[in-house]
Parts: C-alpha cells; structure tokens; sequence
C-alpha cells in the first residue's frame, strides 16, 4: 500500500499516482486507486465523467455501501472516486480510522493499494503510519524547499521530485541540495516536467496511457519498476 500526498497543492501528486497505477497496471500488477482528496480529481485520471458524483465519501455520508462506488476500467484494474457530494465538506467523520480498516480487507485482493492523500499529509496520519511506503511528492522550487525544512517528516517518508526541469539552474541545485541533505529519503528516480501530463488530463485520461513514448510515462515506468524492486527488497 502506498499513501502518497503532496507537499502543497500544485505539486502533481493525482497525476503522478494516476501514472504509476497504470504503469503497475502494464506491468501486470493488479492496481486499486483510491481518492482521499475532496478535490476528486484522480477520477478525471481514468474517463471517469466529471458530472459524475459516485464515490466511497458520498456513498458514506449516504448510508450506502461504500465498496460498490468502485470503477472497473478493465482486468486488474480500479479506481475509486472520493465522490461529488462530500467535495465541498468536510472528510467524513473517522475516515482515518475507517481506511486503517479497509486497506487490511483490500490489500487481500490487490497487488497495489494507492491511496491519493491531500496535500499536507495532516488528514490522514494514521494510515500514513500503516502504510508500507509513506510518498511526498514536491516539485524542486523555493516554495517547496522552505516547506520540507518545515515539515517534520516522519522517518519512515520518502521523498519523490515530479515536473522536475533540468534546464533551470534552480532545479538543478535544489535536486542536488536534497539529495545531500535528505540522502536515502529522496527517491533515486523521479519525473520530468511535460506537457504531456497536462494534454493527457485535457483528454480526461493520463500521460501514461495516452502518451506512452512521452518523458513521463518513461519517468512512471522507472518510478513503478522502482516500487516493483523495493517491493522485492522486502522495503
């Protein structure tokens, strides 16, 4: 199970999770994802209609069952939306608790349990805790360099750069400033920025899966054999 989240808003975090499910989907892994972010946005990731408002929040908040608001995209393959009636609320009462439980129940049926988490990574902390590998997704820039010296990361955290652009001297010496300061936290591999993830969402579907020779879906690929190999390792 990974619980990934980003830094701050903006970071690319859905769309990074969108790309790794489905490249672990490639690869023949069996991939649930799942939206713990009242944005809703991981389902426009998949073709999933924006009108949509299916979810396991909304189902919740309705008394219905929660486990049937889960889309079948094809074999191996899920997601499961936040849902559009608790998007402006708050997050359903417990939801901390409530997922610590289901993931012992889904983890039995999927290869890989994702879960896109809001940005801050204060809402869900103890399935953060329970989760085998702990992701904060940050992009290499001022912004998000005065926030990791903030942040108090937990030691378990990992770290992973996404729309990362070598051709700025900025992001050069903050991916080299990191890795020194951050060592082993920091992911060996990371993701470029392209206009791909964005003509992607455009067409309501990830670079991954519409764009497979792009530097990202290159980059989710190394990122998922990445996962694979430390899967592998025993973490």
């Amino acid at each position: 199970m990974i619980s990934a989240w980003g830094l701050r808003g903006g970071v690319g975090n859905t769309s990074v999770l969108a790309m790794l499910g489905d490249a672990l989907h490639a690869m023949g892994e069996r991939v649930l994802l799942v939206d713990l972010n009242r944005s809703d946005m991981l389902r426009l990731h998949f073709n999933i209609p924006f009108s949509d408002r299916h979810g396991w929040a909304a189902a919740r908040l309705a008394q219905r069952p929660w486990n049937e608001q889960a889309y079948f995209l094809e074999e191996g393959l899920w997601v499961l939306p936040h849902g559009g009636d608790a998007r402006h609320g708050g997050p359903p009462p417990d939801a901390d608790a409530f997922w610590c439980s289901a993931v012992d129940r889904l983890a039995a049926r999927f290869s890989w349990v994702l879960l896109d988490l809001p940005a801050g990574g204060g809402e869900f902390p103890r399935l953060r805790a329970r989760s085998d590998l702990d992701l904060l997704v940050s992009t290499a820039d001022a912004g998000c360099h005065v926030l990791l010296a903030q942040a108090g990361l937990a030691p378990a955290t990992r770290m992973f750069v996404s729309a990362f652009d070598p051709s700025r001297q900025l992001c050069r010496d903050l991916l080299l400033d990191w890795r020194h300061r951050y060592g082993p936290r920091l992911l060996p591999v990371l993701m470029h920025k392209d206009e791909a993830v964005h003509e992607a969402l455009a067409q309501k579907t990830n670079a991954h899966a519409r764009f497979p020779d792009s530097a990202a879906a290159g980059d989710a690929r190394a990122l998922a054999t990445w996962c694979l190999a430390w899967r592998g390792a025993g973490a």
